[in-house]
């Protein structure tokens, strides 16, 4: 138990850096837990300036959200990429091959592997965009080329280039123990869920939308409350895809489906499970959404009682709101910036008034969070760099986007607030 290891890898003519990893923490172990969690790192869009900045950390591991790779191709140079993605669209498994050594090619990225093991679970775009595991067509049009055969070769690279081997085909969802300060939920938000309702679009609530459909599926929800219930460990930090903070915009509208807002039922059980055992000590450590937020989960959608905290830790390089047009709902739409992004804090603090759950956000920088999880503490800051433009390996301040949490404590709205800023 927590013991570095080094290692390299040989061919007969050229040897690799040395790399090191870490084993975890002994079961009685009171000692700190460090970790960095990110997500969403899109080759071509820009460099990976927030694992040069990871690297220099002093971390026991990270935690990867999900979309390490993008089967897709969205930035080109000469428009919003600073570097070519030579694969293009993976569909099949050679392509997806092919992704995961392109961007294993990013020296920063390399560093980040050699310095820390690393927890993973994945996302969409290591597949395709908002599929729907748990659907026969993936909840996508014809014109999106989805099919099993795909969704196997993007899981089949998966497990190739990740370090973790499931003892079940293709499991993910998993519980990591880091002594008695931290038990990992690690949770698979993409597999077994049902279509996505209304379209997933930026739109109120439609018809459809409070049915019963799975996000975790039955046997994940059990797994995952079960633990919750179980857990002796002073912090249950969930590694979770998707916010579990719902986010509204204009015009009574959400901000998509895909998330955790789009499968009320679920989300209701969850966290109606977590109050009711008492479970105290819940964080959720986030990404997707390429935005920096931190906040309170609470049941009703945000309007009921306190169950949970949530950090979400912006991305790595993908777009972020302030870097593309935003739909802000009732056919407001708010022009981005993708060279530099500069959205106004009255924005911001707009959309908080509409998500009063929300304590910080901000829409124009990338990077990643790192949590301290201690017997009678936790610290989350969330690191954000200046740019992914040019190379730079210096953070900005976190002044505002750090915090303090004490063993019991409910809530961290009003922490650092009231002002929300994206500078």
């Amino acid at each position: 138990p927590y013991e570095d290891y080094y290692y390299r890898f040989s061919t007969r003519t050229t040897h690799s850096r040395v790399g090191r990893t870490r084993t975890a923490l002994p079961p009685d172990s009171r000692q700190p837990v460090r970790f960095a969690f990110f997500s969403c790192q899109e080759y071509s869009h820009g460099y990976y300036n927030a694992h040069a900045a990871m690297a220099r950390e002093d971390l026991d591991f990270v935690v990867c959200l999900g979309d390490y790779v993008y089967a897709e191709e969205y930035h080109k140079v000469g428009g919003t990429g600073v570097r070519r993605d030579k694969v293009g669209v993976a569909v099949r498994l050679n392509d997806y091959r092919a992704k995961y050594a392109l961007y294993r090619s990013d020296k920063d990225l390399q560093l980040m592997h050699a310095r820390f093991p690393m927890v993973t679970t994945w996302d969409d775009h290591e597949v395709l965009d908002n599929y729907a595991g748990g659907e026969k067509d993936g909840g996508l049009p014809k014109d999106k080329r989805y099919t099993n055969a795909r969704k196997a070769a993007g899981y089949k690279a998966f497990f190739e280039n990740m370090p973790f081997q499931p003892k079940v085909k293709n499991r993910l969802y998993r519980g990591l123990r880091f002594g008695k300060n931290v038990d990992l939920l690690m949770l698979d938000e993409r597999q077994y869920r049902d279509d996505q309702p209304c379209n997933d679009a930026v739109a109120p609530a439609c018809a459809e939308y409070d049915r019963p459909r799975d996000f975790l599926g039955r046997q994940q929800m059990k797994w995952t409350k079960d633990r919750l219930e179980s857990s002796p460990a002073a912090w249950k930090i969930i590694g979770n895809e998707l916010t579990m903070m719902p986010t509204k915009v204009l015009g009574d509208s959400f901000f998509t489906f895909d998330g955790w807002q789009g499968y009320p039922r679920e989300r209701e059980e969850l966290l109606g499970h977590i109050i009711e055992k008492k479970i105290s000590d819940v964080v959720f450590v986030t990404g997707d959404i390429h935005t920096f937020i931190a906040g309170d989960v609470n049941t009703n959608l945000g309007t009921g009682q306190n169950a949970a905290l949530e950090f979400v830790g912006g991305s790595i390089s993908m777009t972020t709101l302030g870097e593309t047009d935003l739909d802000a709902g009732g056919g407001t739409v708010i022009k981005g910036n993708d060279a530099k992004p500069n959205t106004d804090p009255a924005l911001i603090d707009a959309l908080r008034g509409i998500n009063p759950w929300v304590d910080v956000a901000d829409f124009d920088h990338h990077g990643y969070g790192k949590i301290e999880a201690r017997k009678d503490g936790l610290t989350c800051t969330l690191v954000r760099m200046p740019t992914i433009k040019s190379r730079t390996r210096k953070p900005i301040s976190s002044e505002g986007f750090k915090y303090e949490v004490k063993r019991g404590q409910k809530s961290i709205k009003g922490q650092n607030g009231p002002k929300a800023t994206s500078a």
